[in-house]
């Protein structure tokens, strides 16, 4: 094409692209466009309820942080999707602690929508002086009555006496929680029973130990461990205890940090594929004054 044809060709494209722009929209274009439109909207109004939505869930599993004479308590939970099937409570009554860590079976709305119900039965049953059994074996047997809708449910239950540094603990189908004792030895608590809301007649049983000075109790999910960095690899226990062993801190909440920091370098900016949440319990040196 000549110079001056592909010149007179640019000019008369302009123009009608110009005319074609001040046209006014068409009768199906205007509906299309209020559609659009209103759509973008539902999807803003949505966000928010499901924001509305996960804020009500975490008022109603309490406080993050707690200390009562020596003991520390810090939780933390993130969802993978708005809403977290990870759950995690601490339930004062005097100087008793019940701390809650639990997993519901399944991700995002449906698994948030169950939380609230079984928030509601750990406040009902997780009386001060109630055995972390008999918990475990109420909750079972209600989700067991609710089958085939409930989903199933994998909690650590664990009731701390904060003078004496008693723990008594439950695991029902949750993955053990590790317990760095001062020392620097490693035990996993895996007494209790299955998880809940599978079987109605299971049994669940409570064992018994005395968190000493500098001892470090850490529950955490699924997703922590199965979180993969870029090769596949997954986190794993061990890393996960090492990291723990390593990485010591003067509060609860300082090494609940620490250890979300280290799962961070290693998934090396990968998205969070499943629900992370991590509980820790640290028995410190000192009495602390009583606060929440």
């Amino acid at each position: 094409m000549l110079p001056e044809m592909d010149a007179r060709w640019s000019v008369s494209e302009n123009r009608r692209n110009r005319n074609f722009s001040s046209t006014p929209l068409q009768p199906l274009e205007i509906r299309l466009q209020n559609e659009l439109d209103s759509l973008r909207q539902e999807k803003l109004d949505l966000y928010s309820q499901l924001f509305e939505a996960g804020q009500i869930q975490r008022k109603l599993s309490g406080a993050r942080e707690l200390r009562h004479g020596c003991l520390q308590f810090a939780s933390e939970v993130f969802a993978a999707r708005f809403l977290s099937g990870d759950f995690t409570m601490f339930l004062q009554h005097g100087s008793r602690v019940l701390a809650a860590h639990g997993d519901i079976a399944g991700k995002g709305i449906p698994a948030g929508m169950w939380f609230t119900n079984l928030a509601g039965l750990l406040q009902s049953y997780g009386y001060p002086d109630s055995d972390p059994a008999e918990i475990a074996s109420e909750v079972n047997r209600h989700l067991c009555y609710l089958r085939p809708v409930a989903p199933f449910a994998t909690v650590f239950l664990a009731q701390v006496d904060c003078e004496s540094g008693t723990l008594t603990y439950c695991n029902a189908g949750h993955f053990p929680p590790v317990l760095l004792r001062g020392d620097g030895q490693v035990e996993l608590l895996e007494s209790g029973g299955p998880l809940l809301g599978a079987i109605e007649s299971a049994k669940f049983s409570s064992a018994e130990l005395i968190l000493g000075p500098g001892d470090t109790l850490l529950a955490y999910s699924d997703g922590v461990l199965e979180c993969r960095n870029a090769a596949g690899e997954e986190f794993g226990m061990e890393r996960l205890a090492e990291t723990l062993r390593l990485t010591r801190q003067p509060s609860p909440r300082a090494t609940l940090m620490v250890l979300l920091a280290a799962l961070q370098d290693f998934a090396n900016g990968g998205p969070i594929c499943d629900d992370v949440s991590l509980t820790v319990i640290q028995r410190n040196t000192q009495p602390l004054t009583l606060s929440s």
